[in-house]
């Protein structure tokens, strides 16, 4: 079996992938995971699109140098595309109490960490200024966005320490990442939602009005999409410490329908509202997640 052969065997256990430590290295294969299953340029899902000249830079791909340009004016411009403006990407990541669930190879937190740190290294790749932001209970850290030498291992040390704890105000949250966020861009919110909807749409379309293009992108636990199919048990609130003991065989499928039914109603006010929606449990292999994501962002779905 071949290095690439393996690693790509890692990458597809989800169990085996959730204990790896090194999150910089869980970056890199994730996304040469997404990359290998579309076979496709590590650019897809960047706008590719010729803007405009500007000078030639030491480092700038000779490809793109204009020599017609050259010919007629005996100096080095370079073809700028759409991709080389240096679009700011900025990653919420909701490290409240209740993203500490864990009934999968990992909880909510870690799952939704190595998401942003995947697509920190995606945007990095495009040229893209990735930023990122760990929020509960207000903003608690962050890294602010560039393209530069190491930003991807600063962005991975701070989400390999997210504090997970306390209670979820995503209206809030957004409010004070919108002070933080002057420059129009992509922000992509990775959370369970568990917060009052109209208050979190309140929030994300005000990013909308400033600018901003919007992702959701919802992690669940396997538990919240689907109770065990029979068992006593008792169930905890991770952020009031509310108890409730039941039933599963009795429960289950209404809780099952209803989780469908307000996932459909955060999909359907994503349509109304202009923002894109991904959704998934820590059992998903995180490559699809980000092919997902790729297909999104190049329109093909």
């Amino acid at each position: 079996m071949t290095s690439s052969s393996r690693q790509r065997s890692v990458i597809e256990d989800p169990d085996l992938f959730m204990a790896m430590d090194d999150l910089e290295l869980v970056a890199r294969g994730v996304v040469e995971g997404a990359l290998h299953g579309l076979h496709r340029s590590p650019y897809l899902g960047f706008s590719a699109e010729f803007d405009a000249h500007r000078e030639y830079q030491p480092g700038d791909d000779l490809r793109h140098v204009n020599w017609n340009l050259w010919a007629r004016t005996d100096r080095l411009y370079v073809k700028q595309f759409k991709s080389d403006t240096n679009l700011n990407l900025y990653l919420l990541l909701d490290c409240s109490g209740s993203m500490g669930c864990a009934h999968g190879p990992a909880p909510k937190w870690r799952y939704g960490a190595r998401a942003a740190a995947a697509l920190a290294y995606l945007s990095l790749l495009a040229r893209d200024a990735p930023g990122v932001f760990l929020i509960g209970g207000g903003v608690r850290d962050h890294v602010p966005p560039k393209v530069r030498p190491g930003q991807l291992r600063e962005v991975a040390a701070l989400l390999e320490q997210a504090p997970v704890h306390g209670r979820s105000s995503l209206a809030q949250e957004l409010d004070e990442v919108l002070q933080l966020c002057r420059r129009r861009g992509i922000l992509v919110l990775i959370s369970d939602l568990f917060d009052e909807t109209d208050a979190i749409f309140r929030g994300l379309n005000n990013l909308r009005f400033y600018g901003h293009e919007v992702i959701l992108l919802q992690v669940l636990d396997p538990w919240e999409e689907r109770l065990p199919p029979q068992g006593q048990y008792e169930f905890r609130d991770l952020e009031t410490d509310e108890r409730l003991r039941t039933d599963t065989a009795a429960v289950g499928e209404a809780v099952h329908r209803d989780v469908a039914l307000w996932q459909h109603s955060l999909q359907q006010r994503c349509i109304e509202s202009g923002m894109d929606w991904l959704a998934t449990t820590t059992r998903a292999p995180l490559a699809d997640v980000l092919i997902n994501y790729l297909l999104r962002r190049s329109g093909m779905s």
